[in-house]
């Protein structure tokens, strides 16, 4: 060592440190990163339930479907997924209505609820 040319760079210490505040700020922005992309498909898989009873309530209101009193449930595919449809239809306050009510399951070994939907159709006479 030349006292006349002090050496340059970053002690040991001052490396691990820099380390260490780069790795807990890689660790916050991974997690951050797969948090986004976990709410992504849980929304993504909420719409596509939501369209599903709303097209089901769609059909009904056009008399594409018989809409006969009772529980009905049936599974079926839309968008490359496996879904459960729970309906329930029954009178409604008017007389010259019946609600619906709609639910919209994931299928398989347990089944979560995506969407829920409440309606009403023409009554047929």
């Amino acid at each position: 060592m030349n006292a006349s040319h002090p050496e340059q760079g970053f002690t040991l210490l001052e490396v691990m440190v820099a380390l260490a505040i780069f790795a807990t700020l890689s660790i916050a922005l991974f997690n951050a990163a797969s948090h986004v992309a976990v709410t992504s498909a849980a929304l993504a898989e909420r719409s596509l339930a939501q369209w599903l009873a709303d097209n089901r309530l769609n059909e009904l209101r056009a008399h594409m479907r018989p809409a006969s009193a009772g529980n009905d449930e049936e599974r079926l595919a839309f968008a490359g997924r496996d879904w459960r449809l729970a309906s329930e239809i029954g009178p409604a306050p008017d007389p010259r209505l019946l609600k619906v009510s709609l639910e919209v399951l994931t299928d398989g070994p347990r089944p979560i609820r995506r969407a829920h939907l409440v309606g009403f159709i023409e009554a047929q006479r």
